[in-house]
Parts: C-alpha cells; sequence; structure tokens
C-alpha cells in the first residue's frame, strides 16, 4: 500500500509539472513588438502606464510593431498622452522617441510623424495605406518617472478606384479617398475619377484634404489637372488645381461628389478624409454580438495579446476568423486545471479499484 502511495505521489508531481510548463507557454511573457493583423487595436510601451524601463542590450532599444491590413483600407491613429525621457550629456541631448510610418518596413522615407518629449493632449495621425510600422526607441540609460505612450488604431475604408464615365459610390460614414498611384506613385495620365459618398439620411458630410500637389497651371480655369467637390455632379461648389490649400468643406445634405481630372502631366496627388455627422452603420464598424451562435461573420473581441491589446477575430471573411483567437491565456490556463482535475479523479480511482 505505502508503494502504491509513493507511486501516486510522484504521478500527480509529474503531471503538475507537466501542466505548469504548458500553462506557463500559454501565457507568453509581455514582449515589445510584434506583427498585427486585427481591425482595432492598442499598442502600449512597456509597463505603461508605470515609467517604461531602460533598454537592457543594444537590439533591445528599438521596439516595433507592424499593422498589415487587407488592400482598401486607411488607418487612423489616435496617439493619447505622451512621456518620453530625455538625457542631456556632453555633446547634445539624447531623446527616447516615437516614430510612425505609413509602410510596414520603417523606411524612412514613408516616416509620417515623430514625437519626443511630452504633451497632455490627443494626436490623430492619418495613414493612407493598408500598412503601418509604430517605432518606439529607447536611447537613455535610465527612467525613473516618464511613462512613455500609448496610442489605439481602427481601420477606415480607402479608396482610389478609377475609370472613365464610372462613378465609385462609398457608404461608409468615414473614409479617404485619394488619386490612383497615391501614395506610392504619381497618378497616371488622361484620368477621369468620380466618386459619390452617401451618408445616412438627414445628416452632412464634413471633408478635409490631407494632402494635395497637382501639376502646374497658371490658371484653375485653363488647367489640364484638377479636383472639383460639391454636393451635386452637375454644379461642383469648388474646383482646385495646382498646389492650392483646399480648405475644409461641409456638405449640405448627406451626398458628396468628388471628380478628378489629369491630362499630359504628372504629379503627387491628392489624399482627403471624409466624415459623416450621422452614427457609424454596419459597413463602419463589427458588431458586438458576434460571439453569438450564429454571428460569425461579422464582429469583434477584445483580447491580449504579446506586446498591445487587440481586437481580434473580425473579418468580413467567415472562412478567415479564428474563434480561438479570443482566449486570452487566462482561459487557456483554466482548460489545463481542468485537464489536471480530471487526471488525478481518474488516478484516484484506478488506485481505488485496485485496492
Amino acid at each position: 500500500m505505502a508503494t502504491r502511495v509513493a507511486a501516486f505521489c510522484i504521478l500527480l508531481g509529474s503531471i503538475a509539472v507537466i501542466c505548469t510548463a504548458r500553462c506557463s507557454r500559454s501565457r507568453p511573457t509581455k514582449g515589445c513588438g510584434r506583427t498585427m493583423s486585427a481591425y482595432r487595436g492598442t499598442i502600449k510601451s512597456p509597463g505603461f502606464p508605470n515609467p517604461y524601463p531602460p533598454a537592457l542590450t543594444e537590439d533591445d532599444q528599438v521596439c516595433q510593431w507592424m499593422i498589415s491590413l487587407p488592400y482598401g483600407h486607411g488607418i487612423k491613429v489616435y496617439l493619447y498622452d505622451y512621456d518620453f525621457n530625455f538625457e542631456p550629456n556632453d555633446v547634445s541631448t539624447v531623446y527616447d522617441e516615437l516614430q510612425i510610418f505609413r509602410d510596414i518596413a520603417c523606411s524612412e522615407a514613408d516616416r509620417e510623424r515623430t514625437f519626443v518629449g511630452n504633451l497632455s493632449a490627443t494626436s490623430l495621425i492619418h495613414l493612407p495605406s493598408h500598412w503601418a510600422c509604430i517605432k518606439f526607441i529607447r536611447r537613455t540609460l535610465q527612467n525613473l518617472q516618464h511613462t512613455g505612450f500609448s496610442l489605439s488604431y481602427e481601420v477606415i475604408d480607402a479608396n482610389s478606384d478609377c475609370g472613365v464615365n464610372k462613378t465609385t459610390r462609398l457608404l461608409s460614414e468615414e473614409g479617404y479617398i485619394f488619386s490612383p498611384g497615391y501614395s506610392i506613385s504619381s497618378y497616371p495620365q488622361d484620368l477621369e475619377c468620380t466618386w459619390l459618398v452617401e451618408s445616412q439620411p438627414g445628416s452632412t458630410i464634413a471633408v478635409t484634404f490631407l494632402d494635395f500637389q497637382l501639376s502646374y497651371t497658371y490658371s484653375c480655369d485653363f488647367a489640364a489637372d484638377y479636383v472639383q467637390i460639391g454636393n451635386s455632379n452637375t454644379s461642383y461648389a469648388f474646383k482646385y488645381c495646382d498646389s492650392d490649400s483646399p480648405q475644409p468643406f461641409q456638405t449640405k445634405d448627406n451626398r458628396l461628389w468628388v471628380f478628378f481630372k489629369s491630362g499630359q502631366w504628372r504629379h503627387r496627388g491628392f489624399w482627403l478624409y471624409y466624415k459623416g455627422s450621422g452614427d457609424s452603420i454596419d459597413s463602419d464598424r463589427p458588431s458586438s454580438d458576434y460571439w453569438k451562435t450564429g454571428s460569425v461573420k461579422f464582429g469583434w473581441s477584445r483580447g491580449d495579446d504579446t506586446g498591445g491589446t487587440s481586437f481580434v477575430g473580425w473579418s468580413r471573411d467567415s472562412n478567415k476568423v479564428d474563434p480561438f483567437k479570443k482566449s486570452n491565456g487566462g482561459r487557456i490556463h483554466l482548460s489545463y486545471q481542468l485537464i489536471l482535475a480530471e487526471v488525478i479523479i481518474a488516478a484516484t480511482s484506478l488506485l481505488t479499484r485496485r485496492n
């Protein structure tokens, strides 16, 4: 009997060790940077909201998050209060900094914004790409009080479809419109592009040009390249050309027309942001009942993952949804606890029958 009890204890100890190891692997250590593909998410500096630790090695200086989303989307980033360390030395001042890029490779040519120091306000950064890179660089040697940063991102529609005698109809409440090729290359020659944005009935649409550079002309009356916007496609309210700085525009109703024409010259193009005054519609946001039975196609669930918190499980294609991503580690840990309990019960029952 004593031998059986000893064997039973050894068995339980082995099971506990195995399950503990598996549980620890299911709850990965918070990392510094990763690739994100969720339609909404948050990214924070290590330790936030507590002071972030300095880099222990040179390789650890750079935290890099890559956001990769399907084509046809843009990214809107909200950077909340940030507080970065700096250290004066005999030669210059060393700064920790946050960099935001409009590509996934963090290439200098596509750097959109850089942040150093501190600011107690929210910054909105528009990115006309379905890719983004967030880079946090820790150069200082010690940090006792600076908390770092917290940002969130969300996906919005982005469209550059163009065709002669074709009107591209957009039903989203918020999105980007840009000239074909923007921001990778110049727009092609001899284009005629028309977009119609329709918001909810009773609402209006606000338009802000984020970038504008067409080919040179001495007068918009004779311009070969130009953009027109208005409430109607028969009588546009404004016409812009060359390097104009279009002012914000508000429609009178829920319809916005945008027309772009190019001639024999090419340039960077334009990029505008529109937003309806009504509430978001179903095409703009995932459904909150995603995890209910029969609601697999549209929806999101918030999950905690290494290097940031993201909204996972959202997909317009039900075949591409991985429902197991809903688990945030705690659920996995619980499953192994249940397995351990079941094994103990089975082992106890077996020894009882043998006795």
